[in-house]
């Protein structure tokens, strides 16, 4: 009796081994990456004296997101060559120089759009801001579980922000862009 528990407990003991041993290969055979760009996209938002819909904040042309590089420092055993598909997880709007009279409050809603030569344009995030006072604007993303890969990886991409305002501006505003990326590696 007793070397039949012995038996009973040994193997389960090598069965939750090889069952531990094959989350970690999984693990380091596919993971997920949330990467976001240390300095974001800086831009300059005109003065915008309209209220009509559609007004561009800003087209934010991306010529260097050097994912390979992003991902490796990530995990270093992945590169571009083993991304399986991106997402984008956040994307955040902060205004570097507003006032009382120039801030989010201003945005009755935007759109954000993304672009790239030869592929249709895909709306990923929207959003109408409270109407308050803040520097700082979280816009949802619309575009849920969209791979984005295509676009990313392509020579150079836009950000395309659009909004129709509350209220007009009375100046240029700085403003920077962060964005989250989701991306799915593996071997």
């Amino acid at each position: 009796m007793r070397t039949k528990i012995n038996t009973l407990l040994a193997s389960t003991l090598i069965i939750a081994t090889v069952l531990l041993s094959c989350n970690n290969i999984k693990e380091s055979i596919e993971r997920d990456l949330f990467i976001t760009p240390a300095d974001g996209i800086s831009f300059t938002i005109p003065k915008i004296t309209g209220t009509e819909s559609g007004t561009i904040l800003g087209n934010l042309n991306v010529k260097n997101l050097n994912l390979d590089s992003l991902i490796n420092k990530e995990s270093s055993r992945f590169g571009l060559g083993n991304v399986k598909n991106i997402r984008i997880k956040e994307f955040n709007l902060e205004l570097l120089d507003a006032d009382s009279l120039n801030n989010i409050q201003n945005i009755e809603n935007i759109i954000v759009k993304l672009q790239a030569s030869g592929q249709a344009d895909q709306s990923i995030a929207t959003v109408n801001p409270p109407n308050t006072r803040a520097t700082k604007l979280s816009i949802p993303i619309t575009s849920g579980s969209s791979d984005v890969r295509t676009f990313l990886t392509s020579s150079s991409f836009t950000y395309n922000l659009s909004a129709k305002l509350r209220t007009a501006t009375t100046k240029e505003l700085k403003a920077r862009i962060k964005v989250t990326y989701a991306i799915r590696v593996g071997l």
